[in-house]
C-alpha cells in the first residue's frame, strides 16, 4: 500500500511543478502589463497640462487600454489555473480520503485479528498447532508479520491524516488566491470602461480638430517618404563603392559574425529606450479622429519621458549619421546584413564611422514640449527589405 503512496506522492510533486512553472510566466505577463499601464498613466499625466487633446496622448491611452486588456486576460488564465488546480487538489482530498477508510477497514479487522489472539498463550497454542515444524515455523512468521503490518498500518493512516489535512489548507488558499483574482479582475475591468469612455471623448474632441489632423498626416508622410529615400540612398551608394548588386557580398569575416549574431537574437534584442511604450506599430495604422485615414510606419514609434537616452540594440559600425527637416537626427547602424535605424535623436554623440557596443548610448529622444514627452522611430532592415522591430525586440 505504502509505494501507491509514493506514486502518489511524485504525481503530486509533478503536477504542481508544472503549474508553478506556468503560474510563473502569467506572472512575468501580468507584471509587463502592469508597467506598461504605470508608463502611460504617467505620460498621460505628463501630456494633460499642455495638449489634454492630442493624437499623441490618444495613443498613449490607447496603448494603456491595450496593456489593460491584456492583464484582464492574464487574471483570466490565472484564474482557469487556479480553478483547474482547485479541481485537481480536490480530486486529491477524495483520493486520500478513499484509501484512509480502506486502511482504516483493514486496520480494524488487524485489532480484531489481534483482540482474538492477544495473550502470548493462544499465539503459542497457534503455533504449536502446525502439523510440522515447518508449518509451525511458518505460523510464527506469520504472526510476526502481522504484527509489523498492523503497525505500518497505523501509521500509514497517519500520515495520510496529516496530507488530508494539508491538502485542506492548499485548498482553502487556493480558493482564497482566486477571489483575490476574481477581486482583482472586477477593479480592472472598471478601469478599462473608465478609459474606453475618456477615448470616446478625446476622439469626439479629435474629430472637430480634422484640418490640423490633416496637416499632421501630411507631416508624418513627408518625413516617413524622406527618410526610406535616404536609407536606400544610403544603401545604393554602398552597393555602387562595391560595384555589386549585393552590397553584403563583400563583408568581411568579423562583419558576418555580427550580422548571423544578430539574427540569433531575434526577439531577444533589448529595447532602444530602457523604458518606453510602443503608440505606433509597424505598418498601417489608423489616424485617431479621422475616419478612413491611416498611415503607414515602416517602423515603430516609442514614447518615453523627456531626456530619455537612445541606445543601440546590438553591437556594428555607425553607417551614417543624418539629419531630417521636422525629424531631428537619423542614426544607422550596420549589423552585417541588417541595419538598425533611430530617428528623431537630438544630442547626438556618435558619428560615421563609429563602433558601438549593445546598449552604447547614441543620443537623447527630442522632447516635443507641446507635448513633454520623448518620442524615437526605430526601425530593422535586411538587404533593401524593411522587417517588422517588434517582432526583433524582447518581449
Amino acid at each position: 500500500m505504502k509505494h501507491i503512496g509514493i506514486i502518489f506522492f511524485f504525481l503530486t510533486m509533478i503536477s504542481c511543478s508544472l503549474f508553478g512553472q506556468t503560474k510563473e510566466d502569467l506572472q512575468q505577463q501580468k507584471q509587463k502589463a502592469f508597467d506598461e499601464i504605470k508608463l502611460a498613466r504617467e505620460l498621460m499625466e505628463q501630456t494633460a497640462v499642455k495638449r489634454s487633446g492630442s493624437v499623441q496622448r490618444l495613443r498613449i491611452l490607447q496603448r494603456g487600454i491595450n496593456s489593460r486588456t491584456r492583464l484582464i486576460g492574464t487574471l483570466e488564465q490565472e484564474v482557469e489555473l487556479i480553478n483547474a488546480d482547485i479541481s485537481n487538489t480536490q480530486e486529491q482530498i477524495h483520493r486520500l480520503m478513499a484509501e484512509n477508510e480502506k486502511n482504516r477497514l483493514e486496520y480494524a479487522r488487524l485489532i480484531y485479528y489481534a483482540y482474538r489472539n492477544h495473550t502470548n498463550y493462544e499465539k503459542l497454542m497457534y503455533i504449536l498447532a502446525g502439523t510440522t515444524i515447518s508449518q509451525s515455523y511458518q505460523r510464527y512468521k506469520y504472526l510476526r508479520y502481522i504484527s509489523e503490518y498492523r503497525i505500518r498500518k497505523a501509521e500509514e493512516i497517519e500520515e495520510m491524516l496529516v496530507e488530508l489535512d494539508r491538502k485542506s489548507e492548499e485548498l482553502n488558499g487556493l480558493k482564497n488566491e482566486k477571489l483575490i483574482l476574481l477581486e482583482e479582475k472586477d477593479s480592472e475591468q472598471k478601469k478599462l470602461l473608465g478609459e474606453r469612455s475618456r477615448r470616446s471623448d478625446m476622439v469626439a474632441e479629435l474629430r472637430r480638430q480634422e484640418s490640423r489632423l490633416k496637416k499632421e498626416i501630411e507631416e508624418k508622410e513627408r518625413i516617413a517618404r524622406e527618410l526610406e529615400a535616404r536609407i536606400r540612398e544610403i544603401i545604393e551608394e554602398e552597393a555602387r563603392k562595391l560595384n555589386s548588386r549585393n552590397i553584403y557580398a563583400a563583408l568581411t569575416p568579423e562583419q558576418e559574425m555580427v550580422g548571423n549574431d544578430f539574427r540569433k537574437n531575434k526577439g531577444k534584442l533589448p529595447w532602444p529606450v530602457d523604458r518606453g511604450i510602443i503608440t505606433t506599430g509597424f505598418g498601417n495604422n489608423e489616424f485617431p479622429g479621422l475616419r478612413g485615414s491611416s498611415v503607414n510606419n515602416n517602423g515603430i514609434d516609442i514614447n518615453s519621458a523627456p531626456g530619455t537616452k537612445v541606445r543601440a540594440v546590438f553591437e556594428g559600425d555607425v553607417t551614417k549619421v543624418f539629419a531630417i527637416l521636422g525629424a531631428n537626427y537619423t542614426v544607422l547602424i550596420r549589423h552585417g546584413e541588417f541595419l538598425s535605424v533611430y530617428q528623431n535623436l537630438v544630442n547626438v554623440r556618435v558619428k560615421t564611422g563609429d563602433m558601438v557596443l549593445t546598449k552604447e548610448v547614441l543620443g537623447e529622444a527630442f522632447t516635443d514640449e507641446g507635448y513633454n514627452i520623448s518620442m524615437v522611430h526605430f526601425e530593422v532592415w535586411q538587404e533593401r527589405s524593411i522587417l517588422n522591430p517588434e517582432e526583433w525586440l524582447s518581449k
